[in-house]
């Protein structure tokens, strides 16, 4: 195959167009103050953050229902915020209710740490090593760093060079060809190089704000502790957290350097930190039951399940998510009344929890209250859109409503996500019944 003028020319101006896109893309890094490549601004990292927060705190469980504790991870996550290379950011800290042993940031500042994670901690130094370290990854821009990898090697992979020559200068169409959502960023492991960056951040600012940094060597060795004696338990935050000993290492040899005023006891903050996490502890022996019965639920012991998850609600009655779970509980073992109620009191004790409102719409359905599984499944996808299990069960609601239009939309939307399984077969079955959809090419011959 020949390259004539043309094709010279097409590369030259594709290789024009990459300079340009690089030129104008650069920015320095507020913690290394080196200008660097980044297809995401500061605007576009606090919009995607911002908009992928809610979601990601539905994914995580919903946020810990205690109100009080929320204000108090705030007040510590703050005063590192302030300590930090970037404190104007609208920085938000929470404590989701996954059990998983966990943390992570968005971009733009917005900061989760699981209710697993905390409820092994024993001391506020501890906690702000934590949020310090994903503080750190915000600060150092690690999220657009990765966002602006993925997409150049998706573009330069797929697309190739020629598809950058349309691209602005600013590298609008780029970004708009990645489709990479910022949400997506959280599942990235970082590199180790980042997670030095982020430890060393992390205990700057957890020192400046007046911590002992003690609290971050403990916490790492929580980390490894747990991974040795449970692997599962801490997966999530080892799949974008690598952690090693040497990391421990590094940490232990940093303490010398620090304040010595700030290597003691006090400094740990502990009597805040027992008080502030007093609710947390009291239900912990409920969640474990919860977590012992979600397993038997997925190996079809619906009997063993729902005495734990029955006994969890009776140890801790105002928490939402053991109710999800009895409620789940319930519709397996075919006690459609009870998981009514159940669905019922989750719904009451937080009704912006996407859980919550996916099990009482499905409870609905079974009890063949189809205009109420109907209502709690469309505020299920008005919290988290374009779930296909929740367009699914709307879709049997439509269809024995007599819907046939609606249920066919919410059908068409289970098929475009879902290629497989009894949802898939159901849904494109009634398309294909109602005229929506053609039958397969085996089945026309």
């Amino acid at each position: 195959m020949r390259s004539g003028p043309k094709a010279i020319q097409r590369g030259r101006r594709g290789v024009l167009a990459v300079a340009a896109l690089l030129l104008a893309a650069c920015a320095v890094n507020p913690v290394t103050h080196r200008s660097e490549f980044s297809l995401m601004s500061e605007a576009q990292e606090v919009r995607e953050g911002e908009e992928a927060y809610p979601l990601y705190t539905q994914m995580s469980e919903g946020v810990f229902q205690d109100q009080a504790l929320q204000v108090y991870v705030q007040s510590v996550g703050e005063r590192l915020a302030r300590a930090s290379h970037r404190p104007n950011l609208d920085y938000r800290y929470n404590v989701v209710n996954s059990s998983e042993i966990n943390a992570y940031a968005l971009p733009g500042g917005k900061i989760s740490i699981t209710r697993g994670l905390l409820a092994r901690m024993r001391n506020e130094a501890e906690l702000a090593a934590v949020l310090g370290h994903e503080t750190g990854h915000v600060t150092a821009r690690h999220q657009a760093a990765g966002y602006t990898r993925q997409v150049l090697t998706g573009l330069l992979t797929t697309v190739g060079v020629a598809a950058l020559e349309t691209a602005n200068v600013r590298g609008a169409d780029v970004l708009a060809q990645g489709g990479l959502l910022a949400a997506n960023l959280v599942l990235t492991k970082y590199s180790r190089d980042q997670e030095r960056q982020a430890d060393d951040l992390g205990m700057d600012y957890m020192t400046r704000a007046g911590y002992n940094p003690e609290g971050m060597v403990e916490t790492m060795r929580i980390l490894l502790e747990s991974q040795q004696r449970e692997p599962s338990a801490v997966e999530a935050m080892f799949q974008s957290h690598p952690l090693s000993s040497e990391r421990l290492a590094t940490a232990e040899a940093r303490i010398p350097a620090q304040d010595r005023a700030l290597l003691t006891p006090e400094a740990l903050k502990v009597a805040p930190f027992q008080a502030a996490t007093a609710h947390l502890r009291a239900v912990a022996p409920a969640y474990a039951k919860m977590d012992e019965g979600r397993k038997l639920l997925g190996e079809k012991k619906e009997a063993e399940a729902l005495q734990l998850l029955e006994a969890a609600t009776v140890l801790a009655p105002d928490q939402a998510l053991l109710w999800v779970y009895r409620a789940a509980g319930e519709v397996k073992a075919g006690k459609t009344e009870a998981a009514l109620s159940s669905a019922d009191r989750a719904v009451t004790l937080y009704p912006d929890l996407f859980q919550a409102r996916f099990t009482a719409g499905v409870a609905a359905y079974e009890a063949k209250k189809y205009a109420e599984s109907i209502n709690e499944l469309s505020a299920a996808d008005k919290l988290v859109p374009g779930q296909p299990q929740v367009a699914f069960f709307l879709g049997r609601g439509y269809e024995a409503e007599g819907e046939r239009e609606n249920a066919a939309r919410q059908y068409a939307g289970v098929v475009q996500k879902v290629q497989k399984g009894p949802m898939a077969e159901y849904s494109y079955s009634r398309l294909v019944a109602w005229g929506y959809a053609k039958p397969p090419v085996d089945q026309k011959q």
